[in-house]
């Protein structure tokens, strides 16, 4: 079974939904996200989980190194929830095996805080367009 993860048309309003922690980056966030065209429809410190079945966002923004559940359980719990939406991950964590390991779990994108505002916003840019992405560092490479 395939899952659409497009998101709603440019007439429809796309709902965002972010989970940071910390407060100090709500207004970096927010300007992320208008840099996409989109505005953030709701901030979270943590996961309301009533609110995100009730409300369940298009997209789900969440930084997973300040949650107070393991990240990779809680990203699954996530994805269960919102079956539809596309799930960015916000971490600082630097490997290949934590990026598959986040998709494995349920998310489309991982991003990493090493990257700088233009990473963030081309990174789920392409989410948008494809419905995933992995940060180039934290791609498997090679020889």
């Amino acid at each position: 079974m395939t899952i659409d993860y497009s998101l709603p048309s440019t007439r429809e309003h796309v709902k965002v939904h972010v989970i940071e922690p910390q407060e100090l980056f709500v207004n970096s966030l927010t300007e992320v996200f208008h840099d996409l065209g989109l505005g953030v429809d709701s901030f979270s410190g943590v996961a309301d989980f009533r609110q995100l079945i009730e409300q369940p966002p298009d997209l789900l923004f969440i930084d997973v190194d300040f949650s107070s559940q393991e990240p990779l359980k809680f990203i699954t719990l996530l994805r269960t929830l919102l079956p539809k939406a596309l799930i960015a991950v916000y971490t600082s964590m630097r490997s290949s095996e934590w990026a598959k390991a986040c998709h494995f779990s349920g998310a489309n994108a991982v991003l990493t805080k090493a990257a700088d505002r233009d990473e963030i916003v081309r990174g789920l840019r392409t989410m948008i367009d494809t419905g995933e992405f992995t940060d180039v560092r934290l791609r498997t490479t090679t020889g």
